[in-house]
């Protein structure tokens, strides 16, 4: 999920009036769908199917869907996190973290001198604070 339509590249708007439910019960609407491709020293990294969504406070990747179309595993550290080759355990993007968040730090295809940070946080943290049990 992203705020900005500029993270996107392959941008679809959405003409329905589908919503993402966040902690606080707001209803956030979902204005278009695109992909995001992540800069490696390696075979890129793609993000399929992301929801823009501008009046989101942080973007975010859903980890698992990150790791299966790409095939990599993402290892997390009180340091940061790393994101490797998960058939041959290749390093291919290693990110630091400060604070509650998991950051990856990118230039964006349309704005190439402003930075975009998505969010990577776990299933079970996302989940909680959703509310869920």
């Amino acid at each position: 999920m992203t705020t900005s339509q500029g993270n996107l590249s392959s941008y679809c708007n959405m003409s329905n009036n589908k919503n993402i439910v966040v902690g606080s019960d707001q209803e956030i609407p979902i204005r278009g769908i695109g992909q995001v491709t992540l800069p490696s020293p390696h075979p890129p990294l793609h993000l399929k199917n992301i929801l823009h969504a501008p009046n989101l406070i942080k973007n975010f990747i859903y980890i698992r869907r990150f790791t299966s179309d790409n095939n990599v595993s993402v290892n997390f550290d009180p340091f940061g996190f790393s994101v490797k080759d998960f058939q041959t355990g290749m390093q291919l993007m290693k990110c630091n973290s400060t604070g509650d968040l998991y950051p990856i730090t990118f230039v964006s295809k349309n704005n190439m001198n402003k930075p975009s940070t998505f969010a990577v946080i776990s299933p079970t943290l996302w989940h909680n604070r959703l509310g869920h049990p």
